[in-house]
Formats: structure tokens, sequence, C-alpha cells
């Protein structure tokens, strides 16, 4: 899994560059806030991250966090994800970075809960991948406080 991880930060240092290319004019921007509006299905969410990608930043990029993670704690069809992100390198990377995003945050325990129980018996490499992206953090149990007496120094 540290191997795919790799890989999954090189294809996303190898992307950027690609979307920096193009800027978000403000037309762009209104029509992707529209577009984002309108993602109902895994289909719909693929179509505007190739359509407005360029645009993933301030109120757009909330906007694709929003509606994913609308898509993934709903789990329907989700196939249909696991399919666009095997042939999509860069598609992958996009929607990892919105999973871990702090918009994200609160439903990620779902998603985990979601991909461990209900995965597709098709979908087992994926599922198990999403859930070691999504896993919750456990913080370790505080120490106890040293409360002996001090003493003077002499």
């Amino acid at each position: 899994m540290k191997i795919s991880r790799l890989v999954l930060c090189g294809a996303v240092a190898m992307a950027t560059p690609a979307f920096a290319q193009k800027t978000c004019s403000a037309g762009d921007s209104a029509a992707a806030q529209k577009a984002v509006d309108k993602i109902v299905t895994w289909q719909s969410l693929e179509k505007a991250y190739h359509d407005y990608r360029h645009c993933d930043a301030g109120p757009v990029e909330d906007g694709f966090t929003d509606a994913m993670m609308r898509l993934m704690v709903g789990w329907k069809n989700i196939d249909a994800l696991a399919k666009a992100m095997e042939k999509d390198a860069e598609y992958k990377a996009w929607v990892y970075k919105h999973l871990m995003s702090d918009a994200s945050k609160d439903d990620r325990e779902d998603v985990y809960a979601l991909a461990k129980k209900q995965c597709p018996s098709s979908q087992a490499a994926f599922c198990e991948d999403l859930a070691l992206t999504v896993k919750p953090v456990k913080a370790e149990p505080l120490k106890p406080l040293n409360l002996d007496p001090i003493k003077p120094i002499k």
C-alpha cells in the first residue's frame, strides 16, 4: 500500500502543472458552480471534474467536495467510481484530495464504515485502499500525570 500511495503522490505532483496551465475565468467559475449543483451521479462528478478541474479552488472546491461526499455517503453504484479511478490516476488523486480535505472530515468515518461493511465483492481492492485512506486516527491515551510530591533541593 505504501508504494501505491507514493505513486498517487507522484500522480498529484505530475497533474498539478497541467492544471496550472489553464486559468479559471469568472465565467468558468460561474459555470463550474452551476455544474457542481447538478452532480448527482459518479458520471456527472467525473464530467464536472474533466470540464472544470482548473477551477478547483474556493467555492468551487467546496462544492466539488460536498457533491462527492454526498455520493460517497449514499454509496450507490460505487463500482462506477472505482472504475473511473482505476483508469485515470489524475482523477483518483483528485478524488482522494477532496476526500481528505477539511470539508469532508465529518463524513470520513461513514465512508470508512461503508468501505469496510458494504463493499461490492468485485471492488475489494478499491474498498481496502479507500478504507485505509479515510481510516479514523485514534489518539493515543493520555498518560497519567506524575503527582509525586516535589522534594526540596538540598
